[in-house]
């Protein structure tokens, strides 16, 4: 009798786990987890640098002769020979900030910069004769042209493919310049006879017009190599000299100043530090 009884409530018990089991829910198949999705590199954002390079300032500094009694009268000689030109190579280097706005592949942007520009040269040309002074004089220039601050604001157009982008940038330039030219007259013996000063006046705000190429070797930090040519106003100036006894040579003749180019041509290499690029997230391992 007990033996049946066990038996029975061993039976029950296996029916009542096996009715439970059946209203339990299934389990279904584990969910994948959602794929890595790398942050999407963009040229939009603020960003600061410094550069370095070579810079050529190339300028014509040739006076013309005239005949002077108070007023430029009329030119006697216009060419000075060879053409009293300067270009000169020198040390470039400085920093630069702005702002990019990428729509798709254009790039937008909008820098400013300042450059310290190594320029200091003398420069001069051979010995020149002109009459109607009965005697031929020689006369020779000295120049100290300088300009060691070379700065812009200029606007940017670029086409961007991914991390390397082509453009092009013009706008305003700014120097601080100075000059200190003087005309010497030696007679045929080699004696100075007179010496003339010039009053310059160099334009100091002209424009620029470039263009380069940057390459984002990391999201936050790019590499770039640039050209710009920078473009001033031609020099005015008159050269004189104390000399005013109207019985000597030297009061008759005056120089006036026809230059026809003033500009600085940069060619650098540059490094930027760019703001706001999302760093790349951490790769999670799946188990």
């Amino acid at each position: 009798m007990m033996k049946t009884v066990l038996t029975s409530a061993i039976a029950l018990a296996a029916m009542a786990v096996t009715a439970s089991a059946a209203d339990m829910p299934a389990r279904g198949p584990a969910v994948a987890p959602a794929p890595y999705v790398a942050p999407v590199f963009t040229w939009t954002g603020f960003y600061v640098g410094v550069n370095a390079g070579a810079a050529w300032h190339g300028r014509d500094n040739c006076p013309a002769a005239f005949g002077y009694d108070g007023t430029i009268v009329g030119s006697l000689r216009t060419d000075f020979i060879p053409a009293c030109t300067s270009d000169d190579t020198s040390f470039t280097g400085g920093v630069q900030a702005g702002f990019n706005w990428q729509m798709g592949a254009v790039v937008f942007g909008l820098e400013g910069d300042v450059n310290w520009v190594g320029n200091d040269s003398r420069h001069g040309f051979n010995t020149y004769s002109f009459k109607p002074v009965s005697t031929a004089y020689n006369y020779t220039l000295d120049g100290n042209p300088q300009s060691n601050l070379l700065a812009g604001i200029r606007g940017r157009l670029g086409w961007s493919f991914d991390r390397a982008l082509l453009y092009l940038t013009g706008g305003a330039a700014f120097r601080n310049s100075g000059s200190n030219d003087v005309i010497y007259a030696y007679d045929t013996n080699g004696v100075l006879k007179a010496t003339y000063s010039g009053n310059t006046d160099r334009s100091n705000v002209g424009w620029s017009l470039g263009g380069g190429l940057e390459w984002a070797f990391t999201n936050n930090v790019s590499l770039r190599v640039e050209y710009l040519h920078s473009q001033f106003d031609r020099n005015n100036g008159l050269y004189t000299t104390p000399i005013t006894t109207p019985s000597t040579d030297f009061y008759k003749v005056a120089f006036r100043n026809d230059s026809g180019r003033d500009s600085i041509d940069v060619v650098r290499f540059g490094v930027n530090y760019r703001f706001g690029n999302p760093a790349p997230a951490p790769v999670l391992a799946r188990y």
